[in-house]
């Protein structure tokens, strides 16, 4: 019984899943929020832009509200939509795209942690990719690394702090542009039409060719938004996750339309394009006309970086814990957890990959946009199955909606096709070139799933998986070939 309370204990509250979920959204994206934006566009485009994601990324929210409620028993979430909906393959392919993709996004903040210590140590981490770099964030990463170790009450706690801390300084941020706002800033060129040197405005084409390309930055901001339902089984009560979902999307999307659009009533848009990042920082250097308030926004971006950071690596390490355990699709040493329930094995061999890829970072001087559009690619395809999975269980031959009194039937499947319709919507919005290189990842993991279904003695293929292998396979080898002759 004492074991069984501890047990308890140690899982996520509801306090936790929010804190897990908003700190997985945000990580370092809101402080450099208003020089991404005003680069591709001016007021009319941004504003629309948050409405249109704000309504897209509703959908996916409501998607997986649904689904948690309509099938608490599939912690694990993203994996298990796939799995039970598609087949063995599909939920490996799930959990492998998932696993490698936040392994890029914790090198990506590994980078953008030395990038930000070289402010104090000038020079010594230039780049955040330097030698003196390469080292640090080693370090980094496997202490972090350690404190996930010691299993998720401990690492949630530390997440609160640095998510409170985090948001703390976005309150003091957005209080000090609203003190500064003026109108005739705010609405000056707000088409982005026209050239206002004096200001350093320049046309930016169309409203709707700023809106779509604006839609490259606000689409990925929101990765993370499934926090909750990838760790529902670490939930304490599984119907708090639809609810963490939901306050944790609320409370970003807010965050995000707020800094966004009031800096634009401090400074143009072609002001806040020239800033430094993270744009923020300076911002407040200027208005407080003192460098403590880039000290502030330095010290703060920290935080929301390591909060992020032991979000991903909680979240990365669960799904193939799960496909190991539960349908084999992962090699068994996947599944082994340590008393505290934590999957030690996956954790580990996440870190070695981060490890590799802050290596190759090295060699590459824009290592850190790079590594964050291929996260937000490869994010893509497990939106996806959950979608089809939602669609697939709300029609009128599933008996999964019986007994529901929560979502009907038609609610399941009118919000699975919206949602479905943005997720590809977001897809298109991807550059090619890392689309094919998220490809050329899926292609690696294949190998990995045939040696993990022989080792449990399983069917390797069925006939339509071997089908979607070679798609994979075929569109991976003409992404080699298109980047090498690109």
């Amino acid at each position: 019984m004492a074991d069984e309370n501890k047990t308890e204990a140690a899982k996520l509250g509801l306090v936790g899943l929010i804190a897990l979920t908003v700190s997985a959204m945000v990580g370092s994206g809101v402080f450099d929020l208003p020089k991404n934006m005003s680069m591709v566009a001016g007021l009319t485009a941004q504003l629309i832009s948050w409405v249109v994601t704000g309504i897209g990324i509703w959908f996916i929210a409501q998607m997986f509200v649904i689904l948690s409620d309509v099938k608490p028993d599939l912690t694990a979430g993203l994996y298990k939509y796939a799995q039970v909906g598609f087949g063995s393959f599909s939920g490996f392919f799930t959990a492998w795209a998932y696993f490698i993709c936040e392994c890029a996004a914790n090198a990506a903040y590994a980078v953008l942690v030395m990038s930000t210590l070289d402010y104090f140590f000038p020079g010594t981490f230039t780049g955040g990719n330097n030698w003196p770099a390469v080292i640090g964030a080693s370090i980094i990463t496997w202490a972090i690394t350690g404190l996930v170790l010691k299993g998720v009450e401990v690492s949630s706690k530390v997440q609160q702090v640095a998510t409170v801390i985090m948001l703390s300084v976005v309150v003091v941020f957005l209080v000090t542009v609203a003190a500064h706002f003026n109108m005739h800033t705010f609405t000056l060129n707000a088409s982005a039409t026209k050239a206002i040197p004096a200001v350093s405005d320049k046309p930016m084409g169309s409203v709707m060719h700023q809106l779509m390309n604006t839609m490259m930055v606000t689409l990925w901001l929101f990765g993370g938004i499934e926090g909750a339902v990838v760790m529902s089984g670490k939930a304490r009560d599984v119907k708090q996750v639809s609810k963490a979902t939901i306050i944790g999307f609320i409370v970003c999307l807010t965050m995000y339309a707020l800094v966004g659009t009031l800096s634009l009533g401090v400074y143009s848009y072609g002001q806040l394009a020239k800033l430094t990042s993270p744009s923020t920082a300076y911002m407040l250097t200027e208005l407080w006309h003192s460098t403590l308030g880039r000290d502030v926004i330095t010290v703060a971006l920290l935080f929301a970086v390591f909060s992020s950071w032991i979000s991903w690596i909680q979240m990365l390490a669960e799904l193939p814990q799960h496909a190991a355990k539960e349908d084999g699709s992962f090699p068994r040493a996947f599944a082994k957890t340590t008393s505290s329930g934590v999957p030690a094995f996956s954790i580990v061999v996440a870190t070695i990959a981060i490890e590799v890829i802050i290596l190759i970072a090295h060699f590459d001087s824009s290592a850190y946009q790079m590594l964050l559009t291929i996260v937000g690619s490869m994010t893509i395809p497990p939106y996806l199955f959950s979608a089809m999975y939602l669609i697939k269980i709300s029609r009128a031959s599933m008996p999964d909606f019986d007994g529901q009194d929560k979502h009907s039937r038609a609610s399941g499947m009118l919000m699975g096709i919206l949602a479905f319709a943005y997720i590809v919507f977001m897809a298109l919005s991807s550059p090619i070139k890392y689309t094919l290189i998220s490809f050329i990842f899926y292609a690696i993991g294949i190998p990995v799933y045939m040696w993990a279904r022989k080792q449990h003695n399983k069917q390797v293929f069925t006939k339509g998986e071997a089908i979607f292998a070679i798609v994979i396979v075929l569109i991976a080898i003409y992404g080699v070939y298109a980047l090498i002759h690109g």
